[in-house]
């Protein structure tokens, strides 16, 4: 994955008007790939306007700090955790954040963007970070494509 990708889904992975159920919805997509693709569970937690709307932890996934760091670099950025992983050599800041325990420059956390604005984020851990990052993506493309 590449940094002109990585943008363009954040260009063109955005909501007229993002709803807790399509939240939801985006959760059970990303749950059901990882039940027929993936060998581990995940967590996934869903924030949306200051609110936490989701918190889901597979059975056999253990809570661990990835997915609060990864919302927080994804908040703190308006970007995906992977595009700060990405243009880290470019924004000084994002490189400063690879030795905080606060951020997870790394991928597997997607903005909720809403009229060309990060209202929230996405985020998905336990598996390696750009299969975390596809799972997102893929489950963003889908409820759009039905919204």
């Amino acid at each position: 994955m590449d940094k002109v990708e990585v943008w363009e889904q954040e260009k063109t992975l955005q909501f007229e008007a993002f709803t807790h159920e399509m939240g939801l919805e985006i959760a059970l997509r990303v749950i059901n790939k990882v039940k027929k693709q993936a060998p581990k569970p995940v967590g996934i937690r869903i924030v949306h306007n200051d609110l936490l709307i989701l918190h889901y932890l597979m059975d056999g996934r253990k809570e661990s700090p990835w997915l609060s760091r990864k919302e927080k670099t994804v908040l703190d950025s308006g970007h995906s955790s992977l595009y700060t992983l990405l243009f880290m050599d470019e924004v000084p800041e994002y490189k400063e954040w690879e030795s905080s325990e606060e951020y997870a420059i790394c991928g597997g956390g997607f903005p909720i963007i809403e009229n060309e604005k990060v209202t929230g984020a996405i985020c998905v851990s336990g598996l390696d970070h750009l299969e975390d990052h596809r799972l997102i993506v893929e489950s963003i493309e889908e409820v759009l494509a039905i919204a």
